[in-house]
């Protein structure tokens, strides 16, 4: 029988300190939250105030809120919901070990384990509710921008659009990868290949890392590449 999750400590966590270093009013309690899920900006959080919480092959840095004591149970089963949904899209799955005459796929049927097995780190694997990574396409797809009618740009729009033009994408991609590769030539490798079409299984054989290390490191490449181009990190976006 599975353990059942206990949220009757509501001062689990107040040994920690607010993510902006606001002190703790009395009828409240500090929770864990994502900082990834926020859009801090610079000035609003001190950075030493967030820690990394470590499951298994994932890292997820988190910091403090504080919320009503009473709101606590209700918070922290919302806060591990949201948790385990994604990590349920990124872990690697089982192995493909053959298809059927149909072309569909046959998974391994055995669940965590793999010591002992001789494809061990051979196979493809497959998790069928994966959300794969994003590319440099995908982060100009979907955004929403005010626009305004420019049918009839003004004078003063049209000699700013003449002297500033909007880059191309071809012109984001190279600076984009130029930066990387200052930085990290490997994530400039990995944005690359992504670009060309590249599986994450391809990658990772490219980049000479096993499945797991690699797509952990192809998803720093993904992050690294989110940050030059001032955009949240897109964990769970579908790799186009």
């Amino acid at each position: 029988m599975g353990k059942t999750a206990d949220y009757s400590n509501t001062k689990k966590y107040s040994d920690k300190k607010s993510f902006d270093g606001t002190p703790v009013e009395d009828g409240k309690v500090l929770v864990p939250f994502l900082r990834d899920k926020f859009h801090l900006r610079s000035g609003e959080y001190i950075d030493d105030n967030f820690t990394t919480m470590h499951l298994g092959e994932f890292k997820y840095p988190i910091g403090f809120m504080a919320i009503r004591e009473d709101k606590y149970a209700e918070y922290m089963r919302d806060f591990w919901d949201e948790v385990n949904k994604d990590m349920e899209c990124r872990r690697e799955g089982r192995c493909i070990i053959d298809t059927n005459p149909d072309g569909t796929e046959i998974l391994c049927p055995n669940t965590h384990r793999c010591k002992g097995c001789p494809y061990k780190g051979l196979l493809v694997r497959r998790n069928k509710k994966r959300i794969e990574i994003m590319s440099l396409d995908y982060a100009f797809e979907n955004e929403g921008f005010d626009i305004e009618d420019d049918r009839y740009p003004s004078v003063e729009e049209q000699v700013i659009n003449e002297m500033c033009p909007e880059p191309s994408y071809e012109e984001v991609r190279d600076r984009a990868i130029a930066h990387l590769e200052s930085r990290n030539p490997r994530h400039a490798q990995i944005i690359r290949l992504e670009l060309e079409g590249k599986t994450v299984d391809e990658i990772c054989i490219e980049i000479k890392l096993r499945s797991s290390r690699g797509r952990e490191v192809i998803n720093e490449a993904n992050d690294a590449l989110c940050d030059y181009l001032k955009m949240p990190h897109m964990k769970n976006s579908h790799r186009k």
